[in-house]
């Protein structure tokens, strides 16, 4: 028996299917899931001036804050890979969001900040900024939030299940399915990259956006992803969302993280009349495929 489901959480619809044995065990184990996105959409959303990542925001240049399970393991996740990518993945740039119109303003928060990952102190299950940040947890919030629902029907013991939440993706069980993306010139129409079976998938885009791509260079600010796409497969979902953006800003750097985190990244382009799909892993950047579009 399969079910399939879907809600309005962190800005995006975000779609359960799963395959189980009974219907109420199935339908028990979809609202479970979509309340564990909920919760962490409740403590991670940046527009809401009263979430948790807004008191963060609002107080943690002044004193430490404490933190629940859910933002401990998300900002530790943050500072890992900031890191690992030497500054390439900041959450810290959210005030030229807030800048461009992208994000709202909220009064008490720095809201001119100088982006500077460096700044978090993180401390177990606490945390405090050594100068005045803005943080948004935006895409690796989203790939977290899959993750856990995935595991709250993975703990359920369906046979299978999938949850996609606008372009991050993660199943497990079941026949592989099709991983699709937009086409660079033609938002509408799907292209088909792979199949995935077990595992996650993150796609970043920024083509198919009105006004100003939300995807930035942390140190120039320049747009990525206006005319391109880039889709990571990792074993799950936060790791392939915050991968998507250290790839697209950083392309040189991707082979050695990706053999790090057991990942690999498509580019999907279109240069000089030409669609093209590229793929890296440890051993580098290599061509699949290019046809002529014009």
């Amino acid at each position: 028996m399969t079910m399939q489901r879907a809600q309005l959480w962190l800005g995006t619809l975000v779609e359960i299917a799963a395959s189980g044995s009974s219907q109420s065990g199935l339908s028990a184990a979809i609202n479970r899931a979509f309340a564990r996105v909920a919760s962490i959409h409740t403590a991670m959303g940046f527009h809401d001036a009263a979430s948790e990542l807004s008191q963060i925001n609002r107080s943690a240049a002044r004193d430490w804050v404490p933190l629940s399970d859910d933002m401990a393991r998300v900002l530790a996740a943050v500072c890992e890979f900031a890191a690992a990518s030497n500054g390439v993945f900041d959450p810290s740039i959210a005030p030229w969001l807030v800048a461009s119109g992208q994000l709202p303003h909220h009064d008490g928060c720095a809201n001119h900040a100088n982006p500077d990952w460096r700044a978090i102190d993180l401390d177990g299950d606490r945390v405090r900024f050594t100068q005045p940040l803005l943080l948004d947890l935006g895409g690796i919030a989203k790939g977290y939030a899959v993750d856990a629902a995935l595991a709250v029907l993975h703990d359920a013991g369906l046979t299978s299940a999938r949850v996609n939440a606008g372009g991050d993706l993660a199943r497990f069980g079941g026949v592989a399915a099709p991983v699709r993306v937009r086409h660079p010139l033609y938002p509408t129409q799907m292209l088909q990259l792979a199949d995935l079976q077990t595992g996650a998938v993150a796609t970043s885009a920024g083509y198919y956006q009105n006004g100003a791509s939300p995807l930035r260079h942390p140190r120039s600010g320049a747009e990525l992803c206006r005319h391109d796409s880039i889709s990571v497969f990792a074993p799950d979902c936060m790791t392939a969302d915050a991968l998507t953006k250290i790839v697209a800003a950083e392309p040189a750097c991707a082979p050695a993280l990706l053999v790090r985190y057991q990942a690999q990244a498509l580019r999907l382009a279109v240069e000089n009349d030409t669609l093209a799909l590229t793929i890296c892993d440890g051993s580098g950047w290599r061509e699949i495929f290019n046809e002529v579009t014009a």
